[in-house]
C-alpha cells in the first residue's frame, strides 16, 4: 500500500515538473508499472502506456520521463500518435517517439504520419503537435 501512495506522489511531481518548464500543459501517463530511478531522476512507465496531454494521445511499449534533459522516450513495436485536437488533425506511429522540452516532437524509426490529406514515411518525422508544422530528414 505504502508503495502505491509513493508511485501516485511520483506521477504528481512528474505532472508538475511538465507543467513548470511549459513542456506540455497537462499530461496524464498510464501504464501497468511504474519504476522511479532516484540516481538519475528517471521515471519509466512499462506496460500498456497510455499518454494523455491536450495535445495528443499517445499508446505505447513503455516511456520514460528524464529529468535531466526534460523530455519524454517513448517506445514500443510501434508506438502511435494522434491529434487530440479538432482543428489540428493528425495520426502516425513510429517505432520510438521523443517529445522534447520545445514542443517539438519526433517520430523515429519506419514512421508515418497523415495529416489531413496528407502522408509522409520517413525514418525521422519532427514536428510541433500544437502548429501542425511537420519536417522530414528524408
Amino acid at each position: 500500500m505504502k508503495k502505491k501512495y509513493l508511485i501516485l506522489f511520483y506521477l504528481f511531481l512528474l505532472t508538475f515538473d511538465l507543467n513548470s518548464v511549459g513542456f506540455i500543459d497537462h499530461v496524464e501517463i498510464k501504464s501497468d508499472k511504474v519504476e522511479f530511478s532516484n540516481n538519475s531522476k528517471n521515471v519509466s512507465f512499462l506496460s500498456n502506456v497510455n499518454i494523455n496531454s491536450n495535445y495528443v494521445v499517445i499508446s505505447a511499449s513503455s516511456a520514460i520521463y528524464d529529468n535531466k534533459k526534460e523530455l519524454i522516450s517513448i517506445s514500443g513495436d510501434p508506438s502511435s500518435i494522434r491529434s487530440n485536437k479538432n482543428d489540428n488533425n493528425f495520426n502516425g506511429e513510429a517505432e520510438k517517439i521523443i517529445f522534447f522540452s520545445d514542443e517539438k516532437v519526433h517520430l523515429i524509426g519506419n514512421a508515418s504520419i497523415k495529416f489531413d490529406n496528407l502522408s509522409i514515411r520517413s525514418n525521422l518525422i519532427i514536428f510541433n503537435p500544437m502548429s501542425g508544422k511537420i519536417m522530414s530528414s528524408e
